[in-house]
């Protein structure tokens, strides 16, 4: 089976995201299951325009929204010289740029799916903190053109994968017309992010409780909430520390209202983490943290924190509950997981729980167990992918 992959990102490029990192652990295991896979992708940074990753032939176009017909044009000339290495069995959608590029390319009789990661016109409005009026129009118009090629996309599609009920129940709602759609979740690199063997990370310092998140700072992610609620530990003498890592607009407005809370000292951020230091990050880590609002579409980050063995705590916000859920209910762990989204006190609660809790290393076992036993595993999720592309060719 050759399947032409069309992605916005793709790991190991500079600034992929979590849909690049699950295309190159689907499209590698993929290969390794003698399947042909080609990947047509945004260039970014200083990236070739064509190389072999991980035994993906992948070709990058430069793209430029302002000049859209040279970009089409240029994805088009891709897709031929995809074409010329093998015919094209199946066509699997991630991102709406690239996808709608192919999409164009591709003749109609060759099967489609779209992998949905998150509604690109919906999630738009995240990229602005407080907008002005006069960016504002230009904003919505900017969102309302991605709904429509999000659309367009989808309505040329065979089949559609969301990876959460979350995203399923969004999906109908904003797409009603969407093709049939599957859930299937993401997954993680198990033995990459392992417990730690051997020496914790340079970053963390101190003897108490290390709390990690690591988010993009931008509003949606409940980052104030989650400084407000560790004021509270750090009012009541809870030996803890709080590490934030990643950037992103709210970087500033963080650092200060950290400071105004009187927690300075006791809050690290750490910036932009490369993605090779986020193994060891999560697993020095005592307990993680995601304390989003809403639009979690899946958290790769969650799996990650709890194949390193790391408790999450994270709110009943967008598909967390799907993941911290069940493993609340297995009665796995000595403290619960969830909270409400927003709720600064509750999670002060819940973090304060988990810093005196002695139990943390059964909770590890738990947490690592349940990765590995409940299908979470980026074998576990290439093989039901690998059976849905057979059956649609079928």
């Amino acid at each position: 089976m050759h399947v032409l992959t069309a992605t916005n990102n793709l790991y190991p490029d500079p600034e992929a995201t979590g849909s690049g990192r699950y295309n190159y652990e689907v499209g590698r295991r993929l290969v390794e299951r003698g399947h042909t896979v080609s990947v047509i992708t945004r260039r970014r940074g200083d990236a070739p325009a064509r190389e072999t990753v991980a035994g993906m032939d992948v070709y990058r176009y430069d793209a430029s929204v302002p000049r859209l017909p040279a970009t089409l044009r240029g994805i088009d000339r891709l897709v031929a010289s995809v074409r010329e290495t093998a015919p094209v069995d199946l066509v699997s959608f991630h991102g709406a740029l690239s996808s709608f590029g192919v999409d164009r390319a591709v003749a109609d009789r060759v099967p489609r799916t779209y992998t949905v990661h998150g509604l690109w016109g919906v999630e738009y409005r995240d990229r602005l903190v407080d907008p002005s009026r006069w960016a504002a129009p230009w904003h919505w118009l900017n969102r309302t053109l991605r709904h429509r090629v999000e659309g367009r996309v989808l309505g040329r599609s065979d089949a559609a994968v969301v990876l959460s009920e979350f995203m399923r129940d969004r999906l109908r709602e904003f797409h009603p017309d969407a093709p049939p759609t599957a859930v299937v979740p993401g997954g993680v690199d198990a033995e990459r992010f392992a417990p730690l063997d051997g020496p914790g990370p340079e970053a963390f310092d101190g003897d108490g409780t290390a709390f990690l998140t690591v988010r993009r700072l931008t509003p949606r992610m409940g980052l104030e909430t989650l400084l407000d609620a560790f004021a509270r530990l750090a009012a009541d003498g809870v030996d803890a520390h709080l590490y934030v890592g990643g950037d992103g607009p709210l970087r500033d407005r963080l650092e200060t209202r950290a400071d105004r809370l009187g927690i300075g000292r006791d809050v690290t951020f750490l910036g932009y983490v490369p993605e090779d230091d986020l193994a060891s990050l999560y697993a020095g880590a005592d307990v993680f943290v995601l304390p989003t609002l809403e639009l979690e579409g899946f958290g790769l980050a969650t799996l990650e924190a709890l194949a390193a063995g790391t408790p999450v705590v994270g709110t009943r916000a967008g598909a967390t509950p799907e993941i911290l859920g069940e493993l609340e209910r297995r009665s796995a762990v000595p403290e619960p997981l969830l909270v409400d989204a927003g709720d600064a006190d509750a999670l002060a609660d819940r973090l304060r729980a988990w810093a005196e809790t002695a139990e943390r290393e059964r909770a590890s076992e738990a947490c690592r167990s349940y990765v590995t036993e409940a299908g979470y595993t980026w074998a576990d999720v290439c093989g039901r992918l690998e059976r849905r592309f057979e059956d649609l060719l079928e």
